[in-house]
């Protein structure tokens, strides 16, 4: 299922397949919307605050009397109709996380790295970058055929070099590295060229085998 390598002398890249646990998957878009808005509401911070006439300072004293001024009628100079006033119906802190269900959220994180197969490339093994130098990786990524951006390696943490790719990819728009347990669907669906190391690849392989198991089960029955 996955893309053979663009060029079959690279000894970086790997002909290994997609593992079965993603065979027969097809992408959902309800789900994948829903872990996509999931991912997005969970990332933000929910901090925005305005005061009220009541949290505005001043304002106790009536601008002028009642009558008689020929004015309109004003109780407060922080009311909502004057500048420097309260916010009617303003935004207060608040959180805008909300859940799925874990089954829900490994199943969408499959179906969308099945969505990428065309743009999928499996590699042995991370390249090697001395001194983390990101002239370095741009160099390695262009041997591997990995030009277009956005740009997503999933990786694990206990494989070489890990740390030093990480780094050399930060001075890099649309490139990124992520640690396997925490990729997210965005991080995926938003990439135009996915690359998987096999290393990660089995610890996705075990994280997805909680899909296969409901399939046969489902089938069982």
């Amino acid at each position: 299922m996955a893309k053979s390598t663009s060029q079959p002398s690279n000894e970086k890249t790997s002909n290994v397949k997609l593992p079965e646990v993603f065979a027969g998957l097809k992408p959902n878009k309800h789900l994948l919307h829903l872990s996509v808005l999931r991912q997005l509401s969970n990332q933000r911070a929910g901090t925005a605050s305005t005061k009220t006439r009541a949290e505005v300072r001043g304002g106790g004293k009536k601008p002028w009397k009642q009558k008689g001024t020929g004015r309109a009628r004003a109780g407060s100079i922080r009311s909502p109709l004057w500048v420097g006033g309260g916010i009617t119906f303003g935004p207060k802190p608040r959180s805008f996380k909300f859940d799925l269900p874990q089954k829900a959220r490994t199943l969408a994180l499959a179906q969308s790295i099945v969505s990428k197969t065309d743009s999928l490339t499996i590699l042995k093994g991370l390249p090697e970058v001395k001194d983390s130098k990101t002239k370095t990786f741009i160099k390695e990524m262009k041997s591997m055929s990995m030009t277009e951006t956005p740009v997503l390696i999933i990786a694990s943490p206990e494989e070489k070099n890990f740390k030093e790719v990480t780094r050399a990819s930060r001075n890099i728009p649309d490139v990124s590295v992520i640690d396997c347990k925490f990729v997210g669907v965005w991080d995926v669906m938003k990439v135009k060229t996915l690359a998987i190391t096999e290393q990660a690849l089995k610890h996705l392989e075990k994280r997805f085998s909680t899909i296969s198991k409901s399939k046969k089960n489902g089938a069982a029955k």
